[in-house]
């Protein structure tokens, strides 16, 4: 008898702490748990009410007809069902339903237990509609850098048309994405059958990527077939027949293809016909690129010769305090060397972890020093090396009255997050901050970095870049704006460059904006301020 008195007792605590409803053997709701009367805002859930009334009719007939089969098979059912609470958004929850019965076989109740899913399906919707572009249904850069590591492709090319902009202002917008559109689908038409996927880049520029790993000489082959294709026939746009020039450029490499399709277009257009593929391999491009850098960066090292500069950070209404980037340079004679030519050299040595510490000890100084926040790159590899996680504690305990914040890069190159989690714990403990950088180049890792809980989220300065002339980064960021509000996590908006841009982002609520209109690097604090 008392064991029994013990397992009621159980069973109600364990129904009142989750969301769960009850319903009679007839169909009508008896009991209800108060967590989820609290995510009822229209309090439409009450004894007596239909459990039919309850479900969503989008739903509604499907889930009853199953709900019967589990009835008649004595069985239970899980799955995922769709709720009338009256929040302006649909009310989502995994589900299980169980049918009880007494010692006769005959049913007695029914108890639905649900676990609440709604925010995890918006932001699945959200992110979906950042992965295809509007005006032609291609997928967009989103999917073409998951597809990149997924095939682990060692070719990508780029499509531009030629003198696009002089359509769209002749003849009007809506014959521009008219033309976009018909020209997409002569793409698909003969990269498809070809294994070779098309992705809207941005304006009239147009991604290709092998759905395996195709030879680069086989691939190049198959770009010149088209640019034949294309050049032996016109395009119909709205009656009109519309003869095309096209520029293809292609990279050839293991890493930063993209870059090196974009270096290859470039040299593309800089002729009159794109008849000649224009290839960019990474071994030539490195070797037209190289300088010896180690022996520089030695002895840069020896003499403390990484300095950090200063990039301002603005809010964009004046409500929140502004602050700094600090970004590495190398002194070198009378220069200081931006990282773009030196610090990919720098990760291959054993070097690398020294700059790190470097620029964290110089960020640290001078923010206690001029009572100002600074933000710091780490990357996944500064994370996972214990000995820069310990230096980077060690500083800031030391300077308690420092403001750092840490911007984690390359958060897509690392399947396991336990590092970084313990990390942001860590700095966090001794009040830093951290964000995640480059947002919006890859969803791959999406949940896991909500997981880390940002106190802010830098949008990748390729979307804001083209934001007002392509429509695919406008959707973007308009997507990322929505998850953002949602989480409560302020946005940062790299590659402010011009005017236009500023008003349009400020115009669109960003928190914080950063590029050479807001303000150029300074290694002089001081006069930032």
């Amino acid at each position: 008898m008392r064991d029994c008195k013990i397992l009621e007792q159980l069973m109600l605590a364990m129904e009142s702490a989750s969301l769960c409803v009850r319903v009679d053997a007839n169909g009508h709701i008896v009991w209800v748990s108060e967590t989820l009367k609290q995510l009822d805002s229209q309090q439409a859930i009450s004894p007596g009410l239909p459990l039919s009334k309850l479900l969503h009719a989008d739903v509604r007939g499907q889930l009853l007809d199953q709900f019967d089969y589990s009835v008649t098979q004595q069985s239970h059912w899980q799955g995922t069902v769709k709720l009338n609470l009256g929040n302006r958004r649909a009310d989502w929850f995994k589900a299980i339903f169980v049918p009880l019965f007494d010692d006769s076989q005959n049913l007695q109740e029914q108890v639905l237990m649900l676990q609440d899913i709604s925010r995890e399906v918006f932001l699945d919707e959200l992110l979906n509609e950042t992965r295809f572009d509007h005006t032609t249904g291609l997928p967009t850069r989103v999917d073409l850098i998951a597809d990149i590591k997924r095939v682990n492709t060692q070719t990508v090319a780029i499509i531009d048309i030629r003198k696009f902009r002089s359509y769209a202002d002749f003849y009007g917008l809506e014959f521009g994405d008219r033309l976009l559109f018909n020209f997409s689908e002569t793409c698909k038409s003969f990269f498809y059958p070809r294994h070779i996927n098309i992705y809207r880049l941005y304006g009239d520029k147009f991604a290709l990527l092998p759905s395996f790993r195709m030879v680069p000489a086989l691939f190049e082959q198959q770009l010149q077939r088209f640019y034949a294709h294309i050049i032996d026939r016109q395009i119909e746009v709205n009656g009109a027949n519309v003869a095309l020039d096209i520029a293809i450029g292609m990279g050839v490499g293991k890493a930063k293809l993209l870059q090196l399709a974009e270096s290859a277009l470039a040299r593309a257009k800089t002729v009159f016909s794109g008849e000649r593929i224009h290839v960019v391999n990474e071994r030539e491009f490195s070797a037209k690129n190289s300088i010896n850098w180690l022996p520089k960066i030695q002895s840069a090292i020896k003499n403390n010769r990484f300095i950090n500069y200063y990039q301002p950070i603005r809010s964009s209404n004046g409500q929140r305090p502004d602050y700094y980037e600090a970004l590495v340079r190398m002194r070198d004679g009378e220069q200081d060397i931006p990282p773009g030519f030196f610090l990919d050299k720098a990760k291959t040595t054993r070097y690398y972890p020294e700059i790190t510490r470097r620029v964290v000890e110089q960020a640290v100084v001078h923010s206690a020093q001029h009572n100002v926040q600074i933000s710091v790159n780490v990357s996944i590899e500064d994370i996972l090396n214990a000995e820069t996680v310990a230096f980077i504690t060690d500083q800031l305990e030391a300077y308690p009255q420092s403001r750092l914040i840490f911007e984690i890069t390359e958060t897509e190159s690392t399947e396991d997050f336990s590092m970084v989690d313990e990390f942001t714990r860590r700095v966090r403990s001794l009040g830093a901050e951290i964000a995640i950088d480059d947002f919006g180049v890859g969803y791959s890792n999406f949940s896991r970095l909500i997981q880390l809980r940002p106190d802010y989220l830098k949008i990748d300065g390729s979307i804001i870049k083209n934001i007002l002339e392509d429509a695919s980064s406008a959707s973007i960021l308009n997507g990322m704006i929505s998850i953002c509000r949602e989480l409560k996590i302020p946005m940062v908006a790299e590659f402010v460059e011009t005017e236009q841009v500023n008003g349009y982002l400020t115009e669109q609520q960003i928190e914080f904006l950063q590029g050479y209109y807001i303000g150029r690097p300074s290694p002089d604090i001081i006069k930032l301020n």
